[in-house]
């Protein structure tokens, strides 16, 4: 797509913004929740969010590739305005989802919840895979010592059509598996009542055994308070600054750090990021229960790798490595997207559980935050790409030794 539309490589932080002007939706949404609070259903935003991604990704097959003219230049107004419905409704699942599973199901279902969120990255990202990349439509001769040579571009093995329809096909899939969710009776069996009955019930022995003891667990409780607001704070600033950065900032230089070293490590860097990311999840199963200077160890690593690929996209479209006959800056970029997504990922799962105990509206207010960390990074890149033009794509076209 990048090669295609007028937009090139500035097509990502170009969308990303888009993304984030479409989080007035949620907005909108905590407004008609609060004033409303009695008339807003989950399942009911739930499949009002599938249906209308569904029929944004059927539309999105037709008018990928239309533009139109705007102040004497081309645009994709017709992606823009697909995606920004996308972007509307993936903001609405992070209000909608998690509090779902808080209200319905247990704890244990929280870590289940992000890896179905990993396998929607999966699958299209698998699909992605297969798809392959394409090269820019050059056929341009540039010299070697003995001979000149010609540039033969890679085509995809199908069109960028049949993706957007096989995702439709994928979403439809979802509205299925989400109303056998709500309404077979396997699912109903694993509802939150069955596991708050037996908790209720273990409670109330417990008080008529020993009451005093149960005077002395409210008394720590109450000791407690002041530790417990300082530790959700710290938590939703943690989930601001990752979504700051993963969600919003890295995004938007996806191509100016990748596509430097070639279009197949700028296609590895979003495939493999997306196909690896459940095993992170996956892992994380066994962490419910960590410490908080546990989360800000494993914090470290991907913001240092974030930082590195910020470097390497101000230093596009030659940053280090370029030529390296290896490939070396190439794997490497890979690499950094891969852990920082991964890490991220894992550090996100890690906060919802260790947050799910303090009940559904704290679960929901850790999706504010998280749309908060995103609007704002988005929008960051946006301005630097587009109105400081402090990033630089290569010339199209470009001889291979462009950078020698």
């Amino acid at each position: 797509m990048i090669h295609q539309l007028p937009e090139r490589w500035r097509l990502p932080s170009i969308l990303s913004a888009v993304s984030q002007f479409a989080q007035i939706g949620p907005f909108i949404y905590l407004l008609i929740r609060y004033f409303f609070p009695t008339r807003v259903d989950n399942v009911k935003v739930i499949y009002m969010i599938l249906i209308f991604g569904a029929v944004s990704s059927f539309l999105l097959a037709f008018f990928w590739n239309k533009s139109v003219v705007v102040h004497e230049e081309k645009r994709s107004i017709y992606l823009y305005i697909l995606h920004f419905t996308l972007s509307l409704l993936d903001g609405m699942s992070t209000l909608t989802f998690l509090p779902y599973v808080g209200e319905y199901f247990a704890k244990e279902y929280i870590i289940p919840n992000y890896i179905g969120e990993s396998f929607s990255s999966l699958l299209p990202a698998t699909l992605a895979l297969i798809q392959g990349f394409q090269d820019e439509d050059c056929n341009i001769p540039y010299q070697n010592k003995t001979s000149t040579l010609t540039r033969t571009p890679y085509k995809a093995k199908y069109s960028v059509f049949v993706y957007f329809l096989l995702i439709f096909l994928l979403l439809l899939i979802s509205i299925a598996a989400f109303s056998y969710l709500n309404f077979s009776n396997y699912a109903k069996r694993a509802r939150k009542n069955r596991f708050s009955w037996v908790s209720a019930e273990f409670s109330l022995n417990d008080e008529t055994v020993d009451d005093s003891s149960q005077r002395d667990k409210e008394m720590k409780q109450k000791r407690n308070i002041k530790e417990k607001e300082m530790e959700i704070r710290f938590l939703f600033i943690l989930t601001v600054m990752v979504t700051f950065v993963y969600y919003g900032f890295l995004p938007g230089l996806m191509s100016y750090s990748t596509i430097p070293y070639s279009n197949k490590f700028f296609h590895l860097s979003i495939t493999l990021s997306s196909i690896l990311l459940p095993l992170s999840i996956i892992l994380s199963i066994f962490s419910y229960e960590v410490s908080i200077q546990r989360i800000c160890l494993e914090s470290v690593a991907p913001f240092i790798l974030s930082f590195y690929i910020y470097l390497v996209s101000v230093l596009s479209p030659c940053p280090p490595f370029v030529n390296n006959k290896y490939n070396l800056g190439g794997y490497l970029i890979v690499f950094c997207w891969i852990i920082t997504s991964l890490m991220f990922m894992r550090i996100r799962c890690l906060i919802a559980a260790k947050l799910e105990k303090y009940g559904k509206n704290i679960l929901l207010k850790l999706g504010c935050f998280t749309i908060i960390g995103q609007v704002f990074g988005g929008l960051t890149t946006y301005f630097m790409v587009e109105y400081l033009r402090l990033f630089i794509d290569r010339p199209k076209c470009a001889p291979i030794d462009f950078c020698y």
